[in-house]
């Protein structure tokens, strides 16, 4: 069946995604698995990083039979453009964003402008549909983008991430007396992601407190020079995270630029408090004072001031749990999520007949 004909009600969809080891990654396999749970036929295609550099080659590409529409990130989306088949765009990291710029190296500023951004470009031109993961982005967008832009939040399987069941019930055991409260940072070495104030953070704790961090860190920092209570934690695979989550205490996200906080909300739907800043997609998966402690942005005061809080009152971490697992259950369930984009796919299936 292509674009253009009668619609049934299973959709053949082009996945065509770059690997990067990034969160568009996640929310690539993440779909392709919730299409065909919900009765559709997703055709997940992975390419390889080097194509990042050189896009434009994709376009060689043959796409499958008999496909409706192509669904694919913004760098690469022009090139996955076929006639007669419509293509749904999502952007993920919306790297012409204002608040952007402050925290990356001018070598990452230079590659994303005189690269990256004219490729967005050009995915935008060609997209039929164009979506955002957060309210954040898209209000960046809306000034830049002539083209409607459609926010679609990203989501997590409620049932896998979940808090460990515990003598005492569903959800995290109290907190031993033997040892410290444990907070847990995910993210790559980059100042965006506030992993430069990690050690100044741990070093504040004190003893009280273990700072166990995940991600491309392990060579981004001077071991010799850490502070005792800041733990370099090997990589861990995707099904492993679960796991880990339940180890911890809390989530630590002090972030200064982020387009939407899988961390914070896979997290949340683990039953921990998160701790950051009030800054961008972080403070719109969390819900300040009632599923997190969010600090003015670089006040790592008033963030090791927080983790004091909810070490000090067993009762208000209970509270933030149970709350971040509603919040996590009831606005980014994959049945909202996938519903939305069939939406979307829809919408650009009934335009593309209307205009035949």
């Amino acid at each position: 069946m292509t674009a253009t004909s009668e619609k049934t009600e299973r959709l053949r969809v082009w996945l065509p995604a770059i690997r990067a080891g990034s969160g568009a990654d996640v929310f690539t396999l993440r779909l392709a698995e919730a299409l065909s749970k919900a009765g559709h036929e997703p055709l997940l295609q992975w390419f390889d990083h080097r194509y990042e550099l050189m896009p434009w080659r994709l376009k060689q590409v043959v796409a499958p039979l008999d496909i409706d529409l192509v669904h694919t990130g913004s760098w690469q989306g022009f090139a996955f453009k076929r006639s007669g088949i419509p293509l749904v765009v999502t952007e993920h990291q919306y790297i012409a964003h204002p608040d952007f710029a402050p925290y990356r190296k001018s070598s990452q500023a230079f590659y994303h402008r005189f690269f990256c951004e004219r490729w967005a470009k050009r995915s935008y031109a060609a997209a039929d549909a164009i979506v955002t993961v957060s309210e954040y982005c898209a209000a960046a967008m809306r000034t830049d983008v002539a083209k409607p832009v459609t926010v679609i939040h990203n989501w997590i399987d409620t049932e896998r991430f979940s808090p460990a069941v515990t003598a005492a019930g569903y959800g995290h055991s109290q907190l031993s007396v033997h040892r410290p409260f444990r907070l847990l940072f995910v993210g790559n070495p980059s100042r965006w992601k506030g992993a430069d104030l990690l050690p100044d953070i741990a070093s504040l704790l004190g003893a009280e407190f273990e700072v166990h961090c995940l991600g491309g860190l392990r060579g981004g920092f001077d071991k010799a020079r850490l502070p005792k209570n800041m733990k370099l934690l090997p990589q861990r695979a995707p099904e492993e995270m679960v796991e880990l989550y339940r180890s911890v205490d809390a989530a630590l996200i002090p972030t200064r630029y982020e387009s939407f906080g899988y961390v914070a909300l896979e997290a949340m739907a683990c039953g921990l408090p998160v701790l950051g800043f009030d800054s961008s997609g972080t403070a719109e998966v969390c819900l300040q004072g009632e599923t997190a402690f969010l600090a003015r942005m670089n006040d790592i005061q008033q963030l090791v001031n927080h983790a004091r809080q909810l070490t000090a009152t067993p009762s208000l971490r209970a509270k933030m749990s149970a709350a971040g697992r509603q919040r996590a259950i009831k606005h980014f369930g994959e049945t909202q999520a996938i519903t939305a984009y069939l939406n979307v796919y829809r919408r650009v299936l009934g335009n593309a007949r209307h205009h035949v």
